[in-house]
């Protein structure tokens, strides 16, 4: 069988025989041949894990390994859901750089951190509510406070609420009556106290799993650091300390958090102008969708008769990941990882960028078909699961008009749409969003 084509741009970043670049297109032609495969479906999960996701992955946890031997950090820490797969491969990577470090995979949402820092005075101003890249509605911003939508529905009908699950806030209507949601007196009053209630239970986890210590590194994908800056301002509301943080890319928002002397990232930071020439468009997607989980959102703690705080999950699995084809795509990731065998210094990131830049800027039709069916889910209640791609489709008039909706996969998409579709398509797209800049609130 002739190299792929991320195996052929890997070998072109090789310098040497055998250093990183040479040896990511060796065994990620080797996982390619060896692990089987029942469908044309799995077989295009196979090959894309093994010569795009791999790199992009394992290249990031073995600089997320030297940076806390380089930081004097005692332990690494890897966030739910994203850090599962980084953490699986953290600890097959640790002793092959001979590093003796405490990792541990740890249970963290933003419908729990979060909301463990909202201000319940000031729901109407707590951004996370509302946004996401499917805009929050009605059944959605009472998930994220934890309040059962069938309770509130007087105040719902008062505030001018639509219960219609496609009215979002990203209509100004819609967002300007959830708000008025929000600050009414009966649902700030019940949010309050699951606030309170949150609050205790997430200090006592961080404290428990050392999570705001200076010694330790919280892993993360990214983005906005949002999540991890609610979790530094409940732990030091009690007096504990901040720890370091180390992500695969940064992008602090004017109204975010962020802190340049203890958070670092892989890719790029957009805070500090680093890397943005190796960001692709809408990259939280796709490293998100490679940073796949094997169970469902952390939905809440529970103290137990002993005293420990434990995870409450939303599901013990992630079927629908499943259904689509997860074993198969980490059985790679572990074959590609386990083969790997010295030489392990040097900077692939340029690599990484060029085979993400080829798959997701550039898919094959095949490519779009197995990987754009991903069950991407970017809500924090993990209610609003679709395919990453979905082709576009003439309207109802006739045209081909130029709308998003809930396509995460923006090229995934194109190839998968007719041609004269897609021709009249590209020719009208324009703007920030065609190219996936970072989103704003």
């Amino acid at each position: 069988m002739d190299t792929s084509r991320y195996e052929r741009i890997a070998l072109s970043h090789s310098e040497k025989p055998g250093d990183l670049a040479a040896q990511f297109a060796a065994v990620g032609r080797t996982a390619r041949l060896t692990i089987e495969t029942r469908s044309e479906h799995q077989a295009v999960i196979r090959d894309v894990a093994a010569g795009v996701a791999a790199p992009t992955l394992i290249g990031c946890v073995l600089w997320m390994l030297r940076e806390a031997q380089t930081r004097k950090l005692r332990r690494l820490r890897f966030l739910s859901r994203d850090g599962q797969i980084l953490f699986e491969l953290g600890r097959r990577l640790a002793p092959k750089l001979h590093m003796d470090i405490d990792l541990e995979y740890v249970y963290s949402s933003r419908i729990t951190w979060s909301l463990a820092a909202t201000d319940p005075s000031r729901l109407s101003s707590e951004q996370w509510l509302f946004n996401s890249f499917m805009k929050s509605n009605a059944a959605d911003v009472c998930a994220r406070l934890g309040l059962r939508v069938e309770n509130y529905l007087p105040e719902i009908a008062a505030a001018d609420v639509s219960l219609d699950p496609e009215h979002r806030a990203n209509q100004v209507d819609q967002l300007e009556a959830l708000k008025r949601f929000v600050d009414s007196p009966t649902v700030a009053e019940a949010a309050s106290e699951r606030v309170a209630a949150m609050r205790s239970l997430v200090a006592e986890y961080a404290a428990q799993h050392d999570l705001a210590d200076p010694d330790t590194g919280l892993v993360d994908a990214g983005w906005t650091g949002r999540m991890i800056g609610s979790l530094v301002s409940v732990c030091e509301a009690r007096g504990m300390s901040r720890p370091n943080v180390l992500l695969w890319g940064h992008e602090p928002r004017a109204t975010g958090w962020t802190d340049p002397e203890r958070v670092a990232a892989y890719m790029y930071d957009t805070s500090r102008g680093e890397g943005l020439d190796l960001r692709v468009p809408d990259a939280p997607f796709i490293v998100e969708s490679f940073c796949m989980g094997d169970h469902g959102i952390l939905s809440g703690y529970r103290k137990t008769p002993a005293g420990r705080i434990e995870p409450i999950l939303s599901a013990e699995t992630n079927s629908a990941a499943d259904a689509w084809g997860l074993k198969v795509y980490r059985s790679v990731l572990y074959a590609f990882c386990d083969a790997l065998d010295g030489g392990l210094e040097g900077d692939v990131r340029p690599l990484v960028h060029e085979v993400m830049d080829a798959f997701w800027c550039h898919p094959s039709r095949e490519e779009a078909e197995a990987w754009g069916n991903y069950p991407y889910d970017s809500d924090p209640s993990g209610a609003a699961a679709r395919g990453l791609a979905r082709a576009f489709e003439l309207d109802p008039d006739g045209d081909a008009g130029w709308s998003r909706g809930d396509r995460a996969w923006l090229a995934g998409s194109l190839a998968l749409t007719l041609p004269t579709i897609r021709t009249e398509l590209t020719s009208v797209a324009s703007g920030p969003e065609w190219a996936g800049v970072p989103a704003t609130d």
